[in-house]
């Protein structure tokens, strides 16, 4: 399999939404993906790309996955991590070795720069999670944890004040 990797063109973005809902679709997690959030995380990376890229796959000249890969520092590892906030290939492909291409793509493009990477797979996507487990990834000691909200700034600084 002979798969290509760029970043996404203003052409790609009706197939890379068709994906990214597919994705949602075939994983569901906690958050739902909807029309506004893509169009952010486009633009925001259009406009940031120090903040991340979004990354086609292509082999024949057609769209078979996609990846948004956003990198970040570490203290705990003293350099860049790239985390692979998500991955996605078309049903009609898998099976057929596009991800580990994107695995050596990874490797060539990021050589010497990252000290890592990061990935979050859903504990029932037992699939994913041998193949990630194959390819050398581990579960980490600590769990993430999260909050949300628009007023979050706000909302912390309060709860920090009180403390």
């Amino acid at each position: 399999m002979t798969v290509k990797f760029r970043q996404l063109k203003q052409s790609d973005y009706s197939e890379f939404r068709r994906m990214c809902h597919a994705l949602y679709r075939e994983d569901p997690v906690d958050e739902t993906i909807t029309e506004r959030k893509i169009s952010k995380t486009v633009t925001e990376l259009r406009k940031n790309p120090c903040k991340g890229r979004i990354i086609i796959f292509e082999e024949d000249d057609a769209t078979i996955g996609y990846s948004i890969l956003i990198p970040y520092w570490s203290n705990e590892y003293g350099g860049d991590i790239l985390h692979i906030d998500e991955l996605y290939v078309k049903p009609e492909h898998r099976q057929r070795g596009a991800a580990a291409c994107f695995f050596q793509y990874i490797s060539r493009k990021f050589k010497g720069t990252i000290v890592g990477l990061e990935l979050e797979v859903t504990p029932s996507n037992a699939k994913a999670m041998a193949y990630y487990r194959k390819l050398g990834f581990k579960k980490t000691r600590n769990a993430h944890l999260k909050r949300k909200g628009s007023r979050l700034g706000k909302q912390l600084q309060n709860r920090l004040r009180k403390s």
